[in-house]
C-alpha cells in the first residue's frame, strides 16, 4: 500500500505553506483511504491555484472553509485532471481529495498562492512646510505575507491644489523589520512649490499583486516675512553707567518661531551715523507659537541722545518692519545750591521726570518723541506713583508753555487723564492711569494711543501693508468699499476728497515710524488716534476692507482711505461717533449718516435729513457745500443699491444732470457702477433724502 502522508479528517489535516512557489505532493485515495485532507492559512488577501494530476482512476477535489463548508470544487470525469483557481480572503482553509467510484488511485497535488502586499501606511514628518524644505515620510511600512523579498515597489502619485495626479518616483528598496514579513522604506520630496498637496501610494509584489492604497496630505506655504517687531526701553533716560534694557520685545513669524534668524540692531548717537551693533539670535515662543520674545541690553554708553533701530530676519532672509525708539544717557547732575529754581523745579516734583523734561525741552519744544520718552520715565520701579501722575498731568495742562503739538497733547491727555476707550487693550482689561498703575499698563496706554498697538478686532489676518499714504494726489476715485457696511463714512471721505483734498492731507500726521496720527472732529474740536500700517487681509493676502482687492505687499498701494477707516474703527471705542462703541471693524459697519461723517471728518457744521428739492441741492452744490444723497430702502433702479450713500461730485447746469459717486468704487462694474449721471426725476425716484455741510450766518 502506498505511503499515506495526508490526514484523513479535518482535525488531522496536513498543514501546507502556500507561497508563489508550487508545493508538490504525492499521495493516494481508495477503498481504505476515502479522503485526504490538507490545511493552510492566509494572513491576507491572496490568489490560490490547485491542480490534481496523474490520476489512474476518477478522483475529485474540493476547497473548504474553516468550518468544512465547500468554497469551490472540481469534478471532472474519469481520470481527467482537476483544478481550482480562486482569490481568497484572510483565513484558514482545507483541501479535500477523495475517490469517486470504487477504484484506488494515486495523485499529484500542486498548490500555489500569492499573498498581496497589505497594511501600507506612512506619514509626513510635518503637516506644513515652507518652500525649499524637504518633505520626508515617517513610519513608512508595508506587509507581505510572502516575505519582504517578495516586495517589488511602492508607486507614488502627487496632486497639487486639487489638480491632476502626477506619477512621481517610486520606492524599490525595503528593510525587513523584526517581523520578516514587515518592511520599512524611506521616501522624500523636494523642490515643491507652494500649494496644498495629496500624496497617494500603492505597493506591488513581484507577481504584480497590489496592496491597499494610502493617502496623506500636507501644505507648502510661501515664506512669510517676520512682522510686528516692537520693543521699548525700560526707561527713557539713564545715567552714565546704567544698562539700557528692552522690555516687551516681541516679533511675529507666521512660519513659526523656529523660522526666526536674528534681530539686527543699529544705534545712532546725537544725530550722527548709524552704527551696527550686536544682534539677537535667541527667541522664546510666547503662548502663540508664532510670536516670540527676546532679551536685549546695551551698556557702557556715553552721555547723549540715542536712537535704537532694529529689523528682524527669518532664515530665508525675509525682513520685518523696522522699529525705532529713543532714549537719553545723562551725566549725573551735580548737587548745587540754587538761588531760584526754574519752571521745572517749581512745577515738577519727581526728579526723574524733571530731569528728562528739562533735557528734552532744551530746544524749547516737547515733540511726540519727547513726550513718549517722558511718559516712560514714570515706569521706574515698575509702578507709577501719585507724584509721577501729578507731574505728567501738569505737563499736559501746560502744553502751550512747553510747545507740545496739539495732536501730541490730545494723545498724551488720553494716556494720563483717561479716556472711555482705555477700558480695553487688545481685547484685555486695561483701565485709566492712576497711582499704583503698573509699568506694563502705562506702556500699553502709550502703545494704544501713540503707536496704534490696539488694532480693531477682525476675523481677518493683519499684515504689514506696503505702499504710501498718497499716490498721484488725492481723489474720491481712490475709494473702494470693502466687506462692511460703512458707505456713509466712505462717501463722506469721497466728498471731502472732492471738495477739499487738503483736508484729507491734513487729516494725517506721518510719525516717521510707520505709524500715522489721524485727526477727526468732535463737536468742532480736533481729536486724534494713531494707526500703524498693519491692515486686515484675506487668506490670500488681499485687503479685506477699504481698498478691497489690493494685495497687501504691493508697493503701489495708496493707503489713506484704508488707514482712515481703521482709525475710525479705533475711534469708535471712545463712544462719540454714533456707532456701537467697540474697537472693531464690525462696529462701524452697521450703517450711519453722511452728515455725521462730514462733521467728524471736517469739523464743519451740517444739515441732515433734508427733503429732496432740486433748487436747494443745486444752490448748495454751487456754493461749495459737501453733499451726500441716500437711496431708498426699496423700489430703486437695478443699477442703484438700496439703503446706500452716494457723494455728489458734479452738476451740469446745461443738461441738469447730477454726477454721483458710489463708494463701491469706479471699477465696480456695470451692474452697480461707481459713477452715475442722473436726471432730477431719477434722483427723486431713487433717493430719500440728502445731507450736507452748511455755513452758519453770523
Amino acid at each position: 500500500m502506498p505511503l499515506d502522508s495526508a490526514g484523513n479528517t479535518l482535525s488531522t489535516a496536513n498543514h501546507l505553506n502556500i507561497t508563489s512557489i508550487n508545493s508538490k505532493l504525492t499521495d493516494w485515495v481508495g477503498k481504505k483511504d476515502l479522503n485526504d485532507y490538507y490545511t493552510f492559512s492566509l494572513s491576507g488577501r491572496s490568489s490560490f491555484n490547485l491542480a490534481l494530476k496523474n490520476l489512474s482512476a476518477n478522483a475529485d477535489v474540493q476547497l473548504l472553509d474553516k468550518n468544512g463548508a465547500v468554497v469551490a470544487g472540481s469534478y471532472s470525469r474519469s481520470r481527467k485532471a482537476e483544478s481550482i483557481s480562486r482569490t481568497l480572503e484572510t483565513g484558514s482553509y482545507y483541501i479535500r481529495v477523495y475517490r469517486v467510484g470504487g477504484a484506488n488511485t494515486s495523485y499529484k497535488l500542486n498548490v500555489s498562492g500569492n499573498e498581496a502586499p497589505q497594511s501600507l501606511q506612512f506619514a509626513t514628518d510635518k503637516s506644513s512646510y515652507q518652500v525649499g524644505e524637504t518633505v520626508k515620510l515617517t513610519n513608512a511600512t508595508v506587509f507581505d505575507g510572502n516575505g519582504v523579498s517578495d516586495l517589488a515597489q511602492v508607486d507614488f502619485r502627487l496632486q497639487k491644489d486639487g489638480g491632476n495626479w502626477d506619477v512621481i518616483s517610486n520606492v524599490d528598496k525595503f528593510s525587513a523589520n523584526g517581523n520578516s514579513n514587515s518592511a520599512s522604506f524611506n521616501y522624500s520630496l523636494s523642490n515643491l512649490t507652494a500649494g496644498k498637496y495629496q500624496l497617494w501610494a500603492k505597493a506591488y509584489d513581484k507577481v504584480g499583486a497590489a496592496s491597499n492604497t494610502y493617502q496623506t496630505s500636507f501644505n507648502i506655504s510661501a515664506n512669510e516675512a517676520p512682522q510686528s517687531l516692537q520693543f521699548a526701553t525700560d526707561k527713557s533716560s539713564y545715567q552714565v553707567g546704567e544698562t539700557v534694557k528692552l522690555t516687551n520685545a516681541t516679533v511675529f513669524d507666521g512660519n513659526g518661531v523656529s523660522d526666526l534668524a536674528q534681530v539686527e540692531f543699529r544705534l545712532q548717537k546725537d544725530g550722527g551715523s548709524w552704527d551696527i551693533i550686536s544682534n539677537v539670535d535667541k527667541f522664546s515662543a510666547n503662548g502663540n507659537s508664532n510670536s516670540a520674545s527676546f532679551n536685549y541690553s546695551l551698556s557702557n554708553l556715553a552721555n547723549g541722545q540715542y536712537q535704537l533701530w532694529a529689523r528682524a530676519y527669518d532664515k530665508a532672509g525675509a525682513t520685518s518692519n523696522t522699529y525705532q525708539t529713543s532714549f537719553s544717557v545723562l551725566q549725573p547732575t551735580p548737587v548745587v545750591a540754587q538761588q531760584v529754581g526754574d519752571w521745572f523745579d517749581q512745577n515738577i516734583q519727581d526728579t526723574g521726570i524733571r530731569a528728562a523734561t528739562r533735557l528734552r525741552f532744551a530746544d524749547n519744544v516737547l515733540d511726540r518723541n519727547d513726550i513718549i520718552s517722558i511718559l516712560r520715565e514714570a515706569k521706574d520701579n515698575s509702578v507709577v506713583d501719585a507724584t509721577e501722575i501729578k507731574d505728567l498731568r501738569t505737563l499736559v495742562s501746560n502744553a502751550s508753555y512747553l510747545k507740545i503739538p496739539e495732536y501730541v497733547r490730545v494723545l498724551a491727555n488720553k494716556v494720563v487723564n483717561g479716556d472711555v476707550a482705555n477700558q480695553k487693550y487688545q481685547s484685555n482689561t486695561l483701565g485709566n492711569l492712576d497711582a499704583g498703575s503698573s509699568d506694563v499698563q502705562l506702556e500699553n496706554l502709550i502703545s494704544k494711543w501713540f503707536y496704534g498697538g490696539d488694532r480693531p478686532t477682525t476675523p481677518y489676518t493683519y499684515q504689514y501693508a506696503s505702499g504710501s499714504l498718497f499716490q498721484n494726489g488725492i481723489s474720491y476715485q481712490d475709494i473702494k468699499q470693502g466687506v462692511i457696511n460703512d458707505c456713509f463714512f466712505l462717501a463722506g471721505l469721497g466728498e471731502t476728497a472732492f471738495r477739499s483734498p487738503s483736508t484729507i492731507e491734513n487729516m494725517f500726521i506721518d510719525n516717521g515710524d510707520n505709524t500715522f496720527s489721524v485727526r477727526f472732529w468732535k463737536n468742532g474740536v480736533a481729536d486724534y488716534v494713531t494707526v500703524d500700517r498693519y491692515l486686515p487681509t484675506t487668506d490670500t493676502g488681499y485687503l479685506a476692507y477699504a481698498n478691497k482687492g489690493n494685495y497687501y505687499n504691493n508697493s503701489t498701494n495708496e493707503l489713506w482711505v484704508t488707514l482712515a477707516e481703521k482709525a475710525y474703527a479705533q475711534l469708535n471705542e471712545s463712544g462719540w461717533v454714533y456707532q456701537d462703541n467697540t474697537n472693531s471693524y464690525k462696529g462701524i459697519g452697521q450703517g450711519g449718516y453722511m452728515s455725521d461723517a462730514f462733521a467728524q471728518i471736517t469739523g464743519r457744521n451740517i444739515s441732515s435729513f433734508n427733503a429732496l428739492d432740486f433748487n436747494s441741492i443745486v444752490n448748495a452744490f454751487d456754493s461749495g457745500q459737501w453733499i451726500g444723497l441716500a437711496t431708498k430702502s426699496t423700489g430703486v433702479a437695478s443699477n442703484i443699491p438700496a439703503d446706500h450713500g452716494y457723494a455728489l461730485v458734479g452738476y451740469n447746469s446745461s443738461t441738469q444732470k447730477f454726477t454721483l459717486f458710489n463708494p463701491w468704487g469706479i471699477d465696480n462694474g456695470s451692474s452697480k457702477p461707481g459713477i452715475l449721471e442722473l436726471a432730477w426725476n431719477e434722483i427723486a425716484s431713487n433717493f430719500s433724502y440728502w445731507d450736507s455741510t452748511k455755513t452758519i450766518s453770523t
